[in-house]
């Protein structure tokens, strides 16, 4: 395919990454589906290779930030866990004064 054809599919993978990252940001993220080129794409034309190689850094900046940020939550969950499983120890007792005494 022509380099027309890559500049589309590579705008496409760009557009899908900033949607990706603005559900990160906002906390709506979801599974994010497996890019499947065209088939009939063709070799990446040379004048693209440092386009692809920076939206290749990104996509793994985004990764590792989805990475960190679930096991913070799974850290976060366990330390609950841990502490709806055993008493407080310091739980408030209510007390009530008389002062007619």
């Amino acid at each position: 395919m022509s380099l027309a054809a890559w500049e589309q599919a590579l705008t496409q993978i760009e557009d899908e990454l900033d949607a990706h990252e603005e559900a990160v940001r906002s906390g709506t993220a979801t599974v994010v589906p497996q890019w499947e080129p065209p088939t009939d794409l063709g070799p990446l034309p040379a004048p693209l290779a440092d386009r692809v190689t920076h939206l290749t850094s990104r996509i793994q900046l985004l990764s590792t930030f989805v990475q960190y940020q679930l096991a913070a939550t799974e850290s976060d969950l366990a330390h609950l866990e841990r502490q709806n499983g055993r008493p407080k120890s310091s739980s408030a007792i209510s007390l009530y004064l008389d002062s007619s005494v």
